[in-house]
């Protein structure tokens, strides 16, 4: 094997072990909605979760049967899939755990789910979804997004230990750590959508080849299959092919086969929505009682609100910038000329018109009011975009300075993903409340999982823990100074 290409696939595998190993120890175990569709397609081969009604408000009661999510179902179809391949495993974990003793709920608080299934004998059961969800599905999906990141800047001329720093910055000095944690479609459709943008760039711009533009159009129709925003991603991506064929003879073909590509998610959705509603065209919303803030505009979906804008950029239980301050450097992006690596004025504004498009959808998505219960989500897909054009901003800044904020954005993730606190005010408060042991280690106790697998597990997360942060500095010792690709 050449050098190169070696030094460049020990980098992309390095990219993937760090954040596929940091993403699973930082777990948190939390059953969502979309566990729900996952686990009655494994245990029953059906997406209706009828069984589980009255288990959480996001599902309800179908118009003519059986119960469903309100979302698309993408997410949880993607969930499916180990628990389908592991079920044999898993069915003999249910059987053992409903014959244990119910552990007494010690006192009342949050974590109605979790409490609800151990109540039914199946905390144990219910925890091993949700960590193999993250494990097998959140965790290699974001790491392997963010490797194919690495390979595209070496392939653009970025040596392999900056292509690599800069990916796990990505991945671990952004919010997507803090996402990475549990099953959601709000972390796929952005793994999807940047995924797609990288798969149409080509560091000389050549044009597009028709394997390229046919994944592009599978990604970003797998994006819609996740959530409506999907439609974003299409738009972007198909608005990004027609600037890529520029040069050639037939705008029209090339974005005929990106269409052809996203008809498959579309036809899944349809044939979903369908099947539950028993109409092709009406998302499941619009079946779903209104409450609160999703009275207004049509199920949710409302003008945009400035005030909502707003508090989706800064709001300390779930702004983007107050997750992640070293965001704010992607808007100075276009200024620097004095910079070794600079993104192409193109790719620059598509990025930037990524990120507003997704802001005035979120602001009119009235649901984006519920994330205080969540957490930062709703723009997740544009964080990696803009964490490549801080990445080029921060090179005017000293080496020290750079170093800092790098340091100081891992360090802010991983405190909160470790405390799994929503408020950015309170990292430090829950974590000392918790005497610093983790969520899952302390839901593992509470649901009656012997103390040895525990221990076992302890142990475990401690040593890829150590083995992770230990490449980080590595890295940190070896690159000088970050950089991206002179064209993307």
């Amino acid at each position: 094997m050449p050098p190169v290409r070696g030094e460049h696939r020990r980098a992309v595998i390095r990219v993937f072990l760090v954040c596929w190993l940091l993403y699973t120890v930082f777990w948190a175990p939390y059953t969502m909605r979309e566990h729900f569709p996952a686990i009655t397609l494994a245990e029953q081969g059906t997406l209706n979760v009828e069984r589980y009604l009255g288990w959480t408000d996001d599902i309800f009661p179908g118009p003519k049967k059986g119960a469903f999510i309100n979302n698309n179902p993408g997410a949880s179809l993607t969930g499916a899939i180990p628990l389908i391949l592991l079920r044999p495993v898993l069915a003999k974990v249910d059987s053992w755990n409903r014959r244990q003793a119910r552990p007494e709920r010690p006192e009342p608080g949050e974590g109605e789910v979790f409490w609800r299934a151990v109540r039914e004998g199946r905390g144990c059961y219910f925890l091993l979804i949700v960590f193999l969800t993250t494990a097998a599905v959140m965790a290699p999906a974001t790491a392997g997004t963010l490797a194919y990141l690495c390979s595209r800047l070496m392939e653009a001329g970025v040596p392999a230990t900056s292509a690599s720093l800069i990916a796990i910055l990505c991945g671990i000095g952004t919010p997507l750590l803090f996402r990475a944690g549990n099953l959601n479609h709000n972390l796929l459709v952005a793994d999807a959508g940047f995924t797609a943008l990288l798969v149409l760039w080509d560091a000389e711009d050549r044009p597009l080849t028709f394997r390229r533009l046919l994944s592009a159009g599978l990604l970003s129709g797998y994006a819609l299959l996740c959530d409506y925003s999907g439609v974003v991603v299409i738009a972007i991506a198909a608005l990004y092919t027609w600037q890529r064929s520029a040069r050639k003879s037939s705008r029209a073909g090339a974005l005929a086969v990106f269409a052809g590509g996203t008809l498959a998610g579309v036809a899944v959705l349809l044939i979903y929505q369908a099947w539950a509603f028993g109409s092709f065209y009406h998302p499941s919303q619009h079946y779903m009682p209104p409450s609160g803030p999703t009275a207004h505009g049509y199920r949710g979906f409302d003008w945009p609100s400035p005030s909502l804008a707003w508090a989706l950029l800064t709001d300390p239980r779930f702004g983007l910038f107050a997750y992640c301050p070293a965001l704010v450097l992607a808007f100075a992006s276009p200024f620097p000329t004095l910079i070794r690596y600079k993104l192409p004025a193109r790719e620059t504004r598509l990025i930037l018109t990524y990120f507003a498009l997704f802001l005035v959808f979120c602001s009119a998505n009235q649901y984006s009011r519920l994330q205080p219960l969540t957490g930062f989500r709703y723009l997740v897909p544009v964080v990696p975009g803009l964490a490549l054009l801080a990445v080029q901003a921060a090179q005017v800044l000293p080496r020290l300075a750079r170093r800092v904020l790098a340091g100081f954005s891992c360090l802010q993730m991983l405190l909160l993903a470790a405390s799994h606190e929503i408020d950015v005010r309170r990292t430090l408060d829950a974590l000392w409340e918790s005497r610093f042991e983790p969520l899952w280690v302390i839901r593992l106790a509470q649901a009656g999982a012997p103390t040895a697998w525990i221990h076992a597990a302890e142990l475990l997360a401690s040593m890829a823990l150590i083995a992770a942060l230990f490449e980080v500095v590595t890295l940190l010792r070896e690159t000088a100074a970050p950089a991206v690709p002179r064209r993307l």
